[in-house]
């Protein structure tokens, strides 16, 4: 695979392309689909493919090789493109190689595991015994080998393995609760864990009620927490910022979240998220995207990094940079007492369809999902249903009040799409409107 990144690399430079990326990916993922509370379905995968970006005077492409015995046919195809596309003019080149990189924190016992049944089973069976009617969700196991070569000296190899489970467990189509468990190593994995949660919420959530209009301090959920923080990682991309889809534009050095949050992008942490290298081969490192409430840094690669007058954060996305992992530094507070906090407020445990109104302004909405729970004086008393989040992202995060000591790793493909290490919060005087679903 090595060979063939760097041929990628040289068909490239000859066909006359100036930048040349090559990043060959060996996927070797397995899947167990269940639903009505048994496995239906098991898929294994064991496929390769070529990613390629390539630069011909400032003019951008980005392909795919499949056919490694048609690199060159492949690539000059993309070439051609690249000569007729228009040109780019924020583009400023790659970082230069070559890099060294930290060893692999690879837990070997992930890429033994060749059946997730025994998983899947415990997850269920922690829903049931919770009193949930019926579950249903995916398990994963992922195993991707990473090979990339640039045309500026970064040569990396990369192998990443983690693991995955999410449950949605209901006791009627009104009462439903989600749980996932992600996990670098097998020891820290637990499913069943992931399937009590989302029996416990969706046995919680029976009989809901119509929510009322108004401010409520809420208790946030690791899950919908984690999907708050993604927001602020995607929307920290320089690309974002510049291109106006980002309420981050000029806030560098200033307040925007509470002196309790300190949010960091860490792609060497041992989560699942974990990388070596971004896509410009540039090693990943710990950075703090806010911290004690005020905004460090826009995430670079090294044409935004030019743009802005500063250095790669290591977080490219040869087009837009991006987080690779969220990290959120836990409070000092314990779960029931941030609950203990709530005079008249709320619980939210998950979220979908988060929108921006303005993405300039921050102005957002998203719709609570699962278990919606009204609290008084720190006790749960009423079950609710449709109501829509709304509010500002930089006034909400400057009205966090309180984070637990716990963190939980979340991530689901609805809303939190980077792997988020989040812990309970608490958010004070949170703008609740009516949802029309």
């Amino acid at each position: 695979m090595e060979d063939h990144a760097e041929k990628i690399v040289k068909a490239g430079l000859e066909l006359g392309a100036q930048d040349v990326v090559a990043e060959i990916v060996t996927d070797r993922s397995y899947q167990v689909r269940f639903a009505q509370n048994q496995p239906v379905i098991a898929n294994e995968w064991r496929k390769s493919i070529g990613q390629v970006f390539l630069a011909y005077d400032r003019r951008v492409v980005v392909g795919q090789v499949t056919d490694f015995s048609k690199i060159r046919e492949t690539v000059g195809k993309l070439v051609k493109v690249a000569k007729v596309s228009q040109e780019n003019p924020e583009y400023a080149g790659l970082a230069k190689g070559p890099f060294k990189y930290s060893r692999a924190n690879l837990d070997r016992k992930v890429l033994a595991l060749t059946d997730g049944s025994d998983y899947v089973e415990a997850a269920i069976n922690g829903a049931l015994e919770e009193g949930a009617k019926e579950c249903a969700g995916s398990f994963w196991r992922y195993h991707t080998e990473h090979f990339l070569h640039t045309s500026n000296g970064a040569e990396g190899h990369d192998v990443r393995a983690r693991l995955y489970l999410s449950i949605r467990a209901l006791v009627s189509l009104e009462s439903s609760g989600h749980g996932v468990s992600c996990a670098s190593r097998r020891s820290q994995f637990e499913p069943e864990s992931a399937g009590h949660k989302a029996g416990r919420i969706a046995v919680l959530a029976k009989n809901p009620n119509s929510g009322k209009e108004g401010k409520y301090d809420i208790v946030f959920d690791p899950l919908i927490f984690g999907s708050l923080v993604d927001q602020v990682g995607g929307r920290s991309s320089a690309y974002f910022v510049q291109a106006g889809f980002s309420p981050f534009l000029k806030k560098l050095g200033k307040k925007v979240a509470s002196e309790a949050v300190t949010i960091w992008d860490d792609g060497a942490a041992d989560t699942i998220g974990a990388r070596r290298f971004d896509d410009e081969g540039v090693p990943t490192k710990r950075k703090a995207i806010v911290q004690n409430g005020v905004l460090k840094t826009y995430l670079h690669n090294t044409s935004t990094a030019k743009k802005f007058k500063t250095k790669t954060t290591g977080n490219a996305g040869l087009i837009a940079p991006h987080p690779h992992a969220l990290l959120v530094k836990p409070g000092d507070w314990t779960r029931d007492e941030l609950f203990g906090e709530v005079k008249d407020g709320l619980w939210l445990t998950n979220t979908w369809y988060t929108r921006y109104q303005s993405f300039v302004s921050g102005d957002f909405s998203t719709i609570p999902r699962d278990g919606i729970f009204r609290i008084r004086n720190g006790e749960i008393v009423e079950t609710w249903k449709d109501i829509r989040l709304t509010d500002n992202l930089i006034e909400l995060w400057k009205r966090v009040e309180g984070l637990s000591k716990k963190t939980e790793q979340v991530t689901w493909w609805g809303e939190v799409g980077v792997p988020t290490i989040a812990p309970y919060a608490l958010i004070r005087k949170v703008g609740i409107t009516r949802s029309a679903m």
